[in-house]
């Protein structure tokens, strides 16, 4: 029983993947941290497919792991199945996903979260904020308790305004078993904050006994893969990793559908919510794709020992009987058996661009978001809005200034600034595609290009050990790339590497058919590198010159934010036209290039703003 008069410095409110790396980055700043959850048995719980990483989500993974995260290393320790996607394409879209244990992930979380002895994690129902002078002060919970602190983290997943669709019967929940918030949605609408209103789903789980393999195609894990943590170097084998399947939808399966859209939440006219583009629903993907005679699902197991197992690729809001038909009409589930319905969930969602890019309010001071209610889908995307959420938490009360990634840094860095800068009409999902700078953002370099953004006190202070070990590879890493370059490939090398005598090592990295393995065996110099940095400086070198362009266009587009906006800009009266003007006031931008993403503003707007901004500066200055 914790004292109701304790003075927390940070309250984090909602236990999911965004929630508990806020609360651990923030309290390894020092801050007292309460966590609130509707249900501390459900921490760190993985609502939807177990499973981390894949497209673009895997280098937040690692990340957040250089960051001192949790989820790195309970999906490295719970992992079931590894494999690395697009590994036929370059390194820029490969990514490592794991398959894991959806309990033993849970349990895992849970026993690295109670490590952290400055956190206290309490069972409650927040349903409104306290607000003096537009600070935050703390809050309230359902019955009647009330704790101070100085900021809040709000990380509630779909539980605020969580509505649960199961056909035509609709349940107030933010998962199924699970009972929704349904009343800070309100007190932050009073505090003038606007919502917006979402939708996702998942499928249905089915018995793994109902289910015949033979009738699927058997996709197995693979061993060649650096697993997400840099302080975990232990790889599963094949040989102990689970297998997933695959499946197709056909005709059958989308007549089934078809003919009971009527009785679907989604198309029934039940759900109001924006769903996610890039993860539909099969009501979805039949609707709006009807060329398609087939869809693929991907069997994929909930556990070693688990009696379930996950239909990945047919989430919906039908009844519990349609599932069971439409199931029944595709190869491997004739004779499925449902464990628990698929179902839609809608919730609300705070509007992003009233957030600034530290991910505190514009309007409220002391007030943080982090994970869906950002808008965001996914795991990977609410764990890393929740750790910065916690490291810019802190800095804030202990004015220090905020962590802020660029867009050529880090794909949190592109996430949030997409986010708070442009907003979301749909769930938010990272993508390779969202990128400018891919081949910047790679799987290999996330450690490095951490280490060197973020303040080292900092970095030292939430990686702990990983910050020694990114410091050692950096060393090595430099060590390494001055021999390169500074040698010469003798005549005895010159034959087994296919070159002239005299060439430089660096001009043979730089070629597509240079063969690292070769170099290790001639040079013991590179043979020392331990195999990530290794990694890092192999792909740094074959693809230098690309590397170097993106660099320039990078530091180009960086340059924009040395013109800082003043905070009291008046934008009225400087030759903007009307829409601009109401633009610029509701987004309030930071800089020109933070006004540059604003939807609707065009060269002329910025033209006009620049020389607004350069007129100011030189009458300041002149007077």
């Amino acid at each position: 029983m914790i004292n109701k008069n304790t003075k927390f410095d940070i309250i984090v409110v909602g236990g999911g993947h965004g929630g508990i790396e806020a609360a651990v980055s923030a309290s390894k700043l020092g801050m007292d941290v309460l966590l609130v959850t509707l249900d501390v048995n459900a921490t760190g719980r993985m609502s939807c497919n177990p499973a981390i990483g894949g497209l673009a989500k895997s280098r937040v993974v690692r990340e957040v792991d250089a960051m001192g995260g949790l989820m790195s290393q309970a999906a490295d320790s719970t992992g079931i199945q590894f494999r690395v996607l697009n590994r036929k394409k370059g390194p820029a879209v490969q990514a490592t996903r794991s398959q894991n244990e959806r309990s033993e992930y849970e349990f895992e979380i849970n026993r690295l979260l109670k490590t952290h002895k400055r956190i206290t994690i309490i069972q409650g129902n927040v349903v409104e904020i306290i607000i003096e002078s537009n600070h935050i002060a703390g809050v309230i919970l359902e019955n009647g308790d009330e704790f101070q602190c100085s900021a809040i983290i709000l990380s509630t997943g779909t539980f605020l305004g969580g509505k649960i669709y199961i056909g035509h019967n609709i349940y107030d929940k933010g998962r199924i078993g699970e009972s929704a918030d349904n009343k800070l949605g309100q007190s932050l609408e009073n505090a003038g904050l606007r919502l917006l209103r979402f939708k996702t789903g998942t499928p249905p789980r089915i018995l793994r006994s109902s289910i015949d393999f033979s009738a699927t195609k058997v996709q197995l894990g693979e061993e060649d893969y650096f697993p997400f943590s840099i302080n975990n170097e232990v790889v599963l084998p094949v040989s102990r990793q689970e297998c997933c399947f695959i499946t197709w939808t056909n005709e059958k399966t989308h007549r089934v559908v078809q003919e009971n859209l009527e009785n679907s939440a989604l198309y029934g006219g039940m759900i109001t919510g924006i769903g996610p583009r890039y993860c539909p629903s099969i009501e979805t993907k039949i609707v709006k794709f009807p060329e398609h005679d087939k869809h693929i699902v991907f069997i994929e197991p909930e556990g070693r020992k688990s009696v379930e197992m996950y239909p990945n690729g047919i989430s919906n809001s039908l009844p519990e009987e349609i599932q069971l038909k439409m199931l029944h009409t595709i190869p491997g589930l004739e004779n499925a058996e449902i464990t628990v319905p698929g179902y839609a969930v809608e919730y609300d969602v705070v509007e992003p661009t009233q957030i600034s890019h530290s991910l505190m309010s514009k309007s409220i001071s002391g007030l943080f978001f982090a994970g869906q209610i950002m808008g965001t889908s996914g795991y990977e995307e609410a764990a890393g809005l929740g750790l910065i959420a916690g490291i810019n938490a802190a800095n804030w009360i202990s004015k220090r200034e905020s962590i802020i990634f660029t867009r050529d840094k880090s794909y949190i860095g592109v996430m949030i600034d997409d986010l708070v800068v442009s907003g979301v009409d749909e769930p938010y999902r990272l993508l390779t595609g969202r990128s400018e700078f891919r081949l910047l953002l790679r799987e290999d370099n996330a450690w490095l290009s951490i280490f060197e953004t973020l303040p080292h006190d900092i970095l030292e202070a939430i990686s702990g050990d990983r910050y020694y070990i990114m410091r050692r590879w950096y060393k090595s890493l430099n060590r390494v790339k001055e021999f390169i370059t500074s040698r010469s490939i003798k005549s005895r090398e010159a034959d087994e590497l296919c070159v002239a005598p005299g060439t430089s090592l660096k001009n043979y990295c730089n070629r597509p058919e240079a063969r690292w393995e070769k170099l290790s065996r001639m040079y013991d110099e590179i043979a020392c590198l331990p195999a990530r940095p290794s990694s890092t400086l192999r792909t740094e070198l074959k693809y230098e010159g690309y590397i170097n362009r993106q660099l320039r266009e990078a530091e180009k587009i960086n340059k924009l934010h040395t013109l800082k906006i003043p905070a009291d800009m008046n934008y009225k009266g400087i030759g903007l036209r009307g829409e601009a003007v109401d633009k610029f006031e509701k987004a309030q931008p930071i800089d020109i290039a933070h006004a540059a993403k604003i939807p609707g503003i065009t060269p002329s707007d910025l033209t006009s703003l620049v020389s607004a901004i350069n007129k100011l500066f030189h009458m300041k200055h002149s007077t």
